[in-house]
């Protein structure tokens, strides 16, 4: 069997966040003051709904979590401070979101403002998935992960923004179901970022060998994914479909290879 079609391209971490980007994330979240301030108090209206709708389910999944730590913490003890803490605080959480989103000066909008440079963290996300509206930058239209998932759907598209960490070579052709390939694709561009994200971490950090522990595990759920979406002649032998994460030592990111085998 040979390659009927491959692509190839390596994730590229951005310097920072283009500026205008920054800035339409801080005007879109001052601008949803009101919506926000309104959902909240539309589900949580009064002390009954906030134990029913959030004192009560962080209570149970908090008691699932301590069934799984072990004889070494006094599990019955930590879950009633936890749930009687919680139910107790009806007035002070509706007093926090009040002095939030109301009033002449809610301190919300200032918050976003203060947060603002912390933003620069989803160049992380932006190496994988890419960025549509920056023309001049690398990442430009779609990353890795994305372009990924458009190829096995036939798409071509992909293949007039490839750039200096991308190859495509082969006949492309669509290797997904019609309406499954829609489904699992979502799925994977996801579980794709995540893997580049938490891979370029842990190599800043040193920490190689979870690392490639990250990139294995993703791999391993992605062919999963994978699977569920192909066609029926790609799930016939001898067509083979393959989507694996490996680590590109030279660009120090993941790098992404998709391949359709017959």
């Amino acid at each position: 069997m040979a390659d009927y079609w491959k692509y190839v391209g390596t994730a590229q971490l951005p310097t920072d966040i283009p500026t205008n980007v920054k800035d339409e994330w801080e005007q879109t979240l001052k601008a949803e003051v009101t919506r926000i301030y309104t959902s909240l108090t539309n589900k949580i209206n009064n002390e009954s709904n906030y134990k029913a709708r959030l004192a009560d389910p962080s209570s149970e999944r908090f008691a699932s979590f301590l069934a799984t730590v072990g004889g070494a913490w006094d599990v019955n003890e930590i879950e009633m401070k936890q749930k009687v803490k919680l139910y107790r605080q009806y007035t002070q959480w509706k007093a926090g979101i009040d002095s939030a989103f109301t009033g002449a000066s809610p301190y919300f909008p200032d918050r976003v403002t203060s947060k603002k440079g912390k933003f620069s963290l989803a160049r992380y996300t932006l190496g994988a998935v890419g960025l549509r509206n920056e023309p001049a930058s690398p990442y430009y239209v779609w990353g890795i992960a994305v372009k990924g998932a458009l190829f096995i759907r036939g798409d071509t598209r992909p293949k007039l923004y490839l750039g200096a960490n991308e190859s495509f070579t082969g006949t492309l052709e669509s290797v997904c179901d019609a309406l499954r390939g829609r489904y699992i694709t979502p799925s994977m561009i996801a579980d794709t970022v995540k893997a580049c994200v938490l891979a370029k971490f842990a190599d800043e950090g040193a920490l190689t060998t979870i690392r490639d522990n990250i990139i294995a595990n993703a791999n391993t759920r992605l062919d999963i994914l994978l699977q569920a979406g192909l066609d029926t002649p790609h799930l016939t032998p001898p067509k083979d479909v393959t989507w694996v994460l490996s680590w590109d030592a030279v660009a120090n990111h993941v790098k992404l290879t998709v391949t359709d085998i017959h």
